[in-house]
């Protein structure tokens, strides 16, 4: 499989959408058009690969539920909206530095690898 390398993802569980910020473009040459957007079956498969990425989350706080994940690879960083309890206001996890980042990084993979042959077909037929 092809691997892309990427800028940015982020999976918004609710809306059951995934926008991706490749780092290069299929030429090989430094990104700079719009992101590429999945949802439906594309979007599933996706948060299927998230699985190690949340049950990491849920180890640090037993019980959330993430509503929206991003994960910035240049600069990495995560961040992570928590549904709210009733009445109370959603809350973000911001992850990075340190070796919960490392182990954030490494709990991606999965998705890194899943979002590749998706965001590659969208890419090829934009040109």
């Amino acid at each position: 499989m092809v691997s892309l390398r990427l800028r940015s993802f982020k999976l918004r569980f609710t809306e059951r959408h995934v926008r991706v910020v490749p780092a290069v473009g299929v030429d090989g040459c430094p990104f700079g058009g719009p992101g590429v957007d999945l949802f439906a079956s594309d979007a599933d498969a996706v948060f299927a690969s998230a699985g190690p990425l949340l049950r990491l989350l849920a180890s640090l706080e037993p019980g959330i539920t993430v509503r929206s994940l991003s994960l910035d690879l240049e600069r990495p960083r995560l961040l992570a909206t928590l549904e709210p309890a009733p009445g109370e206001r959603p809350r973000v996890v911001r992850v990075d530095a340190g070796a919960l980042l490392e182990q954030v990084l490494e709990q991606a993979e999965p998705v890194v690898v899943t979002l590749s042959a998706p965001v590659l077909r969208t890419l090829k037929a934009r040109y």
